[in-house]
């Protein structure tokens, strides 16, 4: 039968296993036996480029921009996908590896979705048998074409999906081809529809499971698995660790809320001590782990980390807990995550950074306590996601107020004063300073340190030679109270 596949992409499994075993521990530049870094030598950048070292120099196949899967190994049509790993920045991460970003798969094709089934899809076929090869991306920064040389490979797995994960696939391309087949149906010129395209980035992303689209129409949009859940396969290559199933199955964001207002309608007023006695959850954490750690058990679960239950890690759902004082207001702001600042002034585009992949990637489920006296009292849940408007008017100006300090030079460390003007001094003896970035009294993201204080021994970052405290990106809890009120 022609498959349409030359015959240098034809394998049996054995010879790819051979093959990428082989390849395993040594670095890109030196499994390149098709010389492609030398043949692209005075070029910044080359798109794809360990992906064609693994096609052409590790498994010998030749050139082919045909869009079918990439081999046949066994007979069956294999779609490889070469994709850069990272160490988690996270100390008390569950992954040995991280993707780096999201993993794209294959065009959205707006003139072919409209006509097709899933089972069919071009979609599908990419999917359906893949061959994942990994490599560490091994710089915390943006690299040129150079820098690949150095990326070692870690390792690889032929992969399909369960029937559970082919449903969510199958149920977010619906969404996907759906509601392009809606534009169609309702804009009757093309003139019209091209109007109407960029809507499907941002509208559907409350909705979508495993998968995003990006970029925005015009740009010719592509399917990406997120990026939590191209980490949580890829964790299968590099750990043996298993993560929790829920017994009650998690097929879209409703079976979440409806968990949670089952939840708060049977555990809301109870204090933190009664939860643990009915829960069994140990008592003596801090306010923040007892809380996740009973969130876990609300649902169904035995561990103690809301990511340690696969349910959630694939779909990039993060707990975070909202502490309230006893009058209801907001207790305290709320601590996001760590960025590479720097890395920012090397991205080119707001919608390819990685705090834009953060904020539309995720949803968050807020677990909301109050603090009364000597009780900590449950008050519920609520999850979130952040709208578009939030994310280009509010997340974006604090990107470019980043990226405008340290590439024009503005940056510097601000020392505080007190009432009356004089420079504060810590215990230690250190002045309380901190660098001039975007701040809660101007933006609702903002970016403050993560450390408890501003000693010397603690600043541990360098920025334009400035040394500081790690910085995270933070929500200010007035903004946090109107998300839970909304």
């Amino acid at each position: 039968m022609d498959t349409g596949i030359s015959q240098s992409r034809v394998f049996t499994k054995e010879q790819v296993n051979s093959l990428l075993t082989a390849a395993v521990g040594k670095t890109l530049m030196q499994v390149d036996s098709a010389e492609l870094f030398v043949h692209h030598e005075g070029r910044d950048k080359v798109k794809g480029i360990a992906g064609d070292i693994v096609e052409v120099s590790i498994l010998g196949c030749q050139k082919d921009s045909r869009q079918e899967p990439d081999i046949l190994v066994d007979g069956v049509k294999t779609e490889i996908k070469t994709t850069g790993m990272v160490e988690p920045k996270k100390k008390d991460s569950q992954y040995v590896y991280e993707c780096k970003e999201p993993v794209s798969i294959t065009a959205v094709s707006i003139p072919v979705i409209v006509n097709e089934e899933f089972e069919t899809s071009n979609f599908w076929h990419k999917l359906a048998h893949m061959l994942w090869v990994y490599y560490w991306y091994k710089s915390p920064v943006t690299v040129k074409l150079e820098g690949y040389k150095d990326f070692p490979i870690l390792g690889f797995q032929f992969y399909e999906f369960s029937d559970g994960d082919k449903l969510l696939l199958k149920q977010d391309w619906l969404l996907v081809r759906d509601f392009l087949i809606v534009i169609h149906r309702d804009y009757r010129t093309q003139k019209e529809r091209d109007k109407q395209y960029p809507r499907l980035s941002h509208e559907l992303r409350g909705q979508l499971m495993l998968i995003d689209t990006a970029p925005k129409f015009p740009n010719n949009p592509r399917f990406r698995l997120k990026r939590s859940y191209a980490t949580v396969i890829a964790d299968q290559c590099f750990s043996n660790k298993h993560f929790e199933k829920l017994g009650d199955t998690i097929n879209k964001y409703a079976d979440i809320d409806r968990k949670c207002l089952l939840m708060t309608q049977r555990y809301r007023g109870k204090t933190f001590a009664q939860i643990a006695f009915e829960l069994g959850v140990n008592i003596n954490l801090d306010a923040k782990n007892f809380a996740e750690s009973a969130v876990v058990k609300m649902f169904g679960g035995h561990v103690s980390k809301m990511n340690d239950i696969e349910d959630f890690a694939k779909i990039g759902i993060i707990a975070k807990s909202v502490p309230l004082k006893a009058n209801g207001k907001g207790k305290e702001d709320m601590k996001l995550f760590q960025p590479d600042l720097v890395e920012w002034t090397r991205e080119t585009e707001f919608e390819e950074s990685a705090i834009y992949d953060y904020f539309t990637g995720h949803h968050f489920i807020f677990i909301i306590y109050r603090h009364d006296g000597k009780d900590v009292i449950f008050e519920g849940f609520k999850r979130i996601y952040f709208s578009e408007d939030f994310i280009t008017e509010n997340v974006k100006r604090t990107w470019d107020d980043v990226r405008d300090l340290i590439t024009n030079k503005k940056l510097m460390i601000v020392r505080d004063r007190d009432s009356d003007g004089n420079y504060i001094v810590n215990k230690s003896g250190s002045y309380r300073e901190a660098p001039n970035f975007p701040k809660k009294a101007t933006h609702n993201v903002f970016v403050r340190g993560g450390a408890q204080t501003s000693e010397d021994k603690y600043k541990t970052l360098e920025i334009n030679g400035l040394r500081m405290i790690p910085q995270c990106i933070w929500l200010d809890s007035k903004f946090v109270q109107e998300l839970i009120k909304q």
